[in-house]
């Protein structure tokens, strides 16, 4: 199969934007986008007066990690997708893109999007909780951005994004760890963080702090009201244990005060690769 190149992408989403489907643009107008500005025109998007998602900071450090690590890709998932935004990202990259969204009413304002761009092609959505997304096969670039955090067993679940990912492929992990003692009263999230406690996962002891979920707002947990974040440790040990021979750590995305907004929001960016002679 012939990948398109990035140019004729371009070229079709500019086409699209030339002539946009006018009764889809007003079924996302009224949809009410509450996390991802995503494009529908060269200064229209789905939430009006801020950043199209492509200026943020994940997504361009996310744009880094495709070129940088996954330069041959063709297939991409987004776990816990929301309304769409890094899905349309990848796809814009040159990837066929599948977002796995757990909510409704998020995977319903995914398939405006995908309805809206139905001219550019490989970018498909499905609605599914996570945790039980057991796809044919596995993909070659794992996208898990602001999901491992709202679990309850996330060290399973890396397990999990060990199977979803090619041999040779790339995981791009944006998560909140739990801050160090250190650092927990610069956390934003210090009044809703418990004290540090571990558990054990097969041969790996877990350190993490309990999270007490809002469960009202869209992005939350879907089932359960308290959620872990795991210290960096942790999550380097059952990345390894997931066949991810090497991990990367991304910074450069927020300028000079990038290390006190690290501080405050407990959030750090992976890039894992999957060792090509894994089993896993």
């Amino acid at each position: 199969m012939n990948m398109p190149t990035l140019e004729s992408i371009d070229d079709r989403i500019r086409q699209i934007w030339s002539a946009p489907d006018t009764a889809v643009l007003r079924q996302l107008d009224a949809a009410k986008f509450v996390a991802h500005n995503i494009p529908l025109g060269s200064t229209e998007g789905t939430r009006t007066g801020e950043p199209f998602i492509s200026e943020t900071g994940r997504a361009r450090a996310l744009r880094d990690a495709l070129k940088l690590f996954a330069g041959t890709a063709r297939t991409a998932v987004d776990l816990g997708c929301l309304e769409g935004g890094l899905s349309f990202e990848l796809r814009r990259a040159g990837l066929e893109v599948l977002g796995v969204e757990g909510r409704a009413e998020n995977f319903a304002k995914c398939l405006l999007i995908k309805d809206f761009y139905k001219a550019l092609g490989g970018l498909d959505f499905l609605l599914s909780d996570v945790r039980a997304f057991e796809p044919v096969q596995a993909f070659d670039v794992v996208v898990c951005s602001g999901l491992l955090y709202h679990l309850d067993d996330p060290a399973s679940y890396i397990g999990q994004l060990g199977t979803l990912t090619m041999p040779g492929g790339m995981l791009y992990l944006d998560t909140h760890v739990a801050p160090a003692e250190d650092e927990l009263a610069q956390s934003a999230f210090v009044a809703e963080l418990s004290p540090f406690k571990t558990t054990n996962s097969g041969d790996c002891e877990i350190r993490y702090r309990e999270y007490r979920e809002n469960v009202a707002l869209p992005e939350s947990s879907i089932g359960n009201a308290v959620s872990l974040w795991m210290d960096t440790a942790s999550h380097l040990q059952l990345l390894a244990r997931a066949g991810f021979g090497r991990v990367f750590e991304l910074h450069g995305y927020y300028g000079a005060g990038e290390t006190a907004l690290a501080r405050k929001f407990s959030r750090k960016y992976f890039v894992a690769l999957k060792d090509p002679a894994s089993d896993k």
